[in-house]
């Protein structure tokens, strides 16, 4: 399976995840261990690991442009196109309403003071008041980004960084069950686990180590076991060289939580009408914004 169809099969995971807590129903589980949409985000930091820190070493002096120029165009207009569609459901007045769409699109935009509300809007959803719930993971991933190339992808740096996040990730794991009902322990779990993944993938590039096929498969049989500990070998052990005509999955996965709000206000969310109200945004979005942004991207490219 290729990068590119691993991340859109993520995106996928993530879009299927979201359905069923967005239409009140019970989230679904894989064998008691984790979510699909925690699967989905897992593959996909495990994968950036792996990626940026090649970029990272194939030209260091552009490294954060091409990094923001893979996030930030999709993402502003994402943003844009979001506000737009939801000017025509807002029960908030336009003076109140635009100004505040304004503020959305300018602090989520820029990563840090992430927002996710709008006034007027979804109030009367299941998940009342988000119309954006996976902005989160964007803000942690550039920040990899940032750490990486301020530790100049050292790789013995990366492997402390994955070993302190995995001890932090496992200890929290039986010590904090109810990790997510409480800010700072919701910030440090999610943090340590998406970054354990993130520099293992790294760690992994870094070493020059391909992680052969039946290492990848017999970590996809422990992974009931081991969780997000067997992720990073069972991702990189099943990927294959080759791209897909199109790489959609940046797409679904920035446009699926408001379009899937949309569904849900009007009683119509499942897994299908999530994906079909996905795809044609996914598509325009990598047409329109995100081929042409990564035409300007300078330096060398890779060859897979």
């Amino acid at each position: 399976m290729t990068f590119d169809l691993m991340r859109l099969v993520a995106a996928l995971l993530v879009v299927v995840s979201h359905t069923f807590p967005l239409a009140g129903q019970t989230p679904l589980r894989i064998l008691g261990v984790e979510d699909l949409g925690a699967l989905g985000v897992a593959v996909f930091f495990v994968i950036s690991g792996y990626l940026v820190s090649a970029s990272y070493e194939r030209d260091p002096k552009s490294y954060l442009l091409k990094r923001i120029l893979r996030i930030e165009p999709g993402l502003i207009a994402s943003l844009l196109v979001t506000v737009g569609l939801l000017a025509f459901v807002t029960t908030a007045p336009a003076a109140e309403y635009w100004p505040a769409a304004a503020m959305y699109v300018v602090r989520n935009a820029l990563l840090y003071p992430a927002t996710y509300a709008l006034p007027g809007v979804f109030q009367d959803v299941p998940m009342a008041g988000v119309v954006n719930g996976v902005l989160w993971t964007l803000r942690l991933e550039f920040t990899f980004y940032v750490v990486l190339l301020l530790i100049r992808a050292r790789l013995s740096l990366v492997l402390a960084l994955t070993a302190i996040c995995a001890v932090v990730t496992v200890t929290m794991t039986f010590t904090h069950p109810d990790w997510a009902q409480e800010k700072l322990t919701r910030v440090l779990f999610l943090g340590a686990r998406c970054g354990m993944l993130f520099f293992a993938g790294a760690a992994i590039q870094l070493s020059r180590r391909n992680v052969p096929l039946w290492l990848g498969g017999a970590s996809v049989v422990a992974f009931p076991l081991l969780g997000p500990l067997a992720l990073p070998t069972a991702v990189l052990g099943l990927a294959r060289p080759g791209k897909l005509p199109a790489d959609l999955s940046y797409g679904v996965y920035i446009y699926a939580f408001p379009l899937q709000q949309m569904l849900a206000a009007q009683g119509q969310l499942n897994v299908l009408t999530a994906v079909l109200a996905v795809l044609p945004f996914a598509a325009a979005s990598w047409f329109l914004v995100e081929k042409p942004s990564l035409k300007l991207k300078p330096g060398p490219r890779p060859a897979w």
